[in-house]
């Protein structure tokens, strides 16, 4: 069994056989595999900003969860910060992961609601705003589904 294909050409004597391929055959393979690349190169970055978005969400639902059962385990008091609730909650804080925005991977929390550093992943407001309680992503970008990534 022959890998290669074997072609008798025409211009060479009957019993003259050639194995490979022809430059035109090799160069239209090179062409079509370099068509499928610039097609599928920038669908994968897209998918791994989906994917990035996606751990945040799933993120985000972990540390609203463990403030749901802190505050039913403490006679409906929040923690004063994120850090409270480890290790008997949650193991440790999980990091927002929206770098393709610039943003570097980061699980700190904030107590303003408007950081313009963005040094922390999370924004917990301190107990005298009137959102103490809640969680959110500390980024202002619009996401895949063009909706603001703090509005989760």
């Amino acid at each position: 069994m022959k890998l290669l294909a074997t072609r008798h050409l025409p211009s060479h004597p009957k019993g003259c056989y050639y194995n490979g391929f022809t430059l035109i055959e090799l160069m239209l393979v090179i062409a079509i595999i370099g068509t499928l690349a610039a097609i599928a190169v920038p669908r994968f970055a897209d998918l791994m900003r989906k994917a990035k978005e996606g751990s945040t969400k799933g993120n985000l639902g972990v540390l609203r969860s463990c403030l749901k059962i802190y505050y039913a385990g403490n006679d409906g008091t929040f923690p004063t910060k994120l850090a409270d609730m480890i290790p008997k909650y949650i193991e440790k804080i999980p990091p927002a992961r929206i770098g393709a925005y610039n943003h570097p991977e980061r699980s700190g929390e904030t107590a303003t609601t408007n950081d313009a550093s963005l040094t922390d992943g999370w924004v917990y407001p301190n107990s005298t705003s009137s959102k103490f309680g809640q969680v959110w992503v500390n980024c202002t970008h619009l996401n895949t589904k063009q909706t603001i990534i703090s509005s989760w």
